[in-house]
């Protein structure tokens, strides 16, 4: 199977995006939710969405930890387009969120463990019980070695 690499391509949009947003962790997460529909869509017979979307997560994520926008904030809004992404690309929402949320935490696993505390409590507060599922991945994101962008 062929692989897509939509980590890099995420991060160089958020970057440029960044710059010039005034609500940069929105802003984010609709780049984010564009770039996953075209890509889970164009690629889907050819590469897994998993890869896709995590990697798409990872990309956001990175870019703005690089511009040093709020990781938590972004966190928590990309994961609430998961929804909308799940229909239009008729996935399951609960997986996207699980793919995004290891996107997620590979970032946060650089970030810290501080930064990754307020993952988890924003991802909580607007999703029940998913906050713990995050610490779970995050976890298992630290103990990888880290992914070559």
């Amino acid at each position: 199977m062929e692989e897509y690499y939509f980590e890099k391509l995420a991060r160089e949009i958020v970057l440029s995006r960044l710059k010039s947003a005034e609500k940069a962790p929105d802003e984010a997460a609709a780049t984010a939710k564009r770039i996953l529909i075209n890509g889970v869509l164009s690629t889907k017979s050819r590469q897994d969405p998993h890869l896709t979307v995590s990697g798409v997560c990872r990309g956001v994520m990175s870019g703005v930890l690089l511009n040093d926008q709020s990781l938590p904030e972004t966190a928590s809004i990309l994961l609430g387009e998961m929804a909308d992404v799940a229909q239009e690309v008729q996935l399951d929402p609960a997986d996207l969120m699980t793919w995004g949320m290891e996107g997620i935490a590979d970032v946060a696993a650089i970030a810290g463990a501080e930064i990754a505390g307020s993952i988890q409590e924003q991802i909580e507060q607007r999703f029940m019980g998913v906050g713990e599922i995050f610490s779970q991945i995050y976890r298992k994101a630290r103990e990888k070695p880290p992914q070559p962008s």
